[in-house]
């Protein structure tokens, strides 16, 4: 029998029991079932592994899993391993060095900064396609009123999302998602609405992905990529020189509340997410296998 390191560390917080928890696992040696069934028995949204850079010039290669099955990338797993990787002192950046970070959707650059630190990730460029189902049965499955969702298409920044627009922040309220019906949704989706309930936030998200495993996500780094490149293709928010910043929150329906600040570049025809949080780590230990 054989241990390696695990964590757990709350994303999108600094606040310990907040946020959105994932496990962080050094996995040098790991086959991609031993890593699966790790996933599934830590019953989080997702786990991250950590492997030594394919390539040199980049900081670490990370895989991550949820408890059904393995995706490209994610944002909430990237903070954490990021934040592993600085605060155990396994990687020391030069000042204005960002982390690079190998995934399945690519090299994501990470910057470090602030304190407590801010780990702040560029995603992959945003790729938009039409989502087809009439809006009218969007909101049924969400609960909500005809009229109530009034624009959805479907967005990756390294993941694809469904992204739908709920029309209030009181209309947000009334969410209560058939999971059944959102069972059939490819990939997930993740609603938003312009307004929130924290002082100084923009914008209210939530994230369903029951086809992966997770019924609702606390605070979702890729969702709210795609949802920030979706709100600055349609200029939801005001830009200032070709750029949107935000904040959102997210969990809070969960008892788990966490922030994320969003900034858009090269709007409108270079569009760009970055997406960051804090994160602190909540739990170290041994994995014996």
């Amino acid at each position: 029998m054989s241990s390696r390191a695990i964590r757990h560390v709350d994303a999108f917080t600094a606040t310990p029991l907040e946020g959105n928890p994932a496990a962080v696992v050094d996995a040098e040696g790991l086959s991609t079932e031993t890593m699966q069934r790790i996933a599934l028995n830590q019953h989080l949204s997702e786990t991250v592994f950590l492997f030594p850079p394919k390539s040199p010039a980049n900081h670490a290669h990370i895989r991550i899993f949820t408890p059904g099955t393995e995706l490209p990338f994610a944002g909430h797993p990237t903070i954490a391993a990021s934040h592993i990787l600085v605060s155990e002192g396994r990687v020391k950046l030069a000042t204005g060095e960002p982390l690079l970070l190998e995934t399945g959707a690519g090299v994501i650059p990470v910057v470090v900064s602030g304190d407590p630190p801010l780990y702040t990730m560029t995603q992959a460029k945003p790729d938009f396609r039409s989502y087809d189902p009439p809006l009218d049965d969007i909101a049924a499955w969400l609960g909500l009123n005809p009229g109530d969702v009034i624009r959805a298409e479907e967005v990756s920044t390294g993941i694809y999302w469904k992204i739908a627009q709920i029309s209030s922040y009181e209309a947000m309220l009334r969410v209560e998602p058939d999971m059944m019906a959102l069972l059939k949704v490819p990939h997930g989706m993740a609603i938003f609405c312009i307004g929130a309930s924290t002082p100084n936030v923009q914008i209210h998200v939530r994230a369903f992905a029951p086809e992966a495993g997770v019924f609702e996500d606390p605070v979702t780094g890729s969702a709210n990529g795609c949802t920030a490149a979706f709100i600055a293709k349609h200029e939801l928010l005001p830009t200032r020189d070709g750029e949107i910043a935000y904040t959102a929150e997210q969990g809070i329906e969960l008892g788990q509340p966490g922030l994320v600040h969003a900034r858009v570049t090269g709007i409108p025809g270079d569009i760009t997410a970055h997406i960051g949080g804090n994160a602190v780590t909540v739990l170290r230990g041994e994995l014996f296998l």
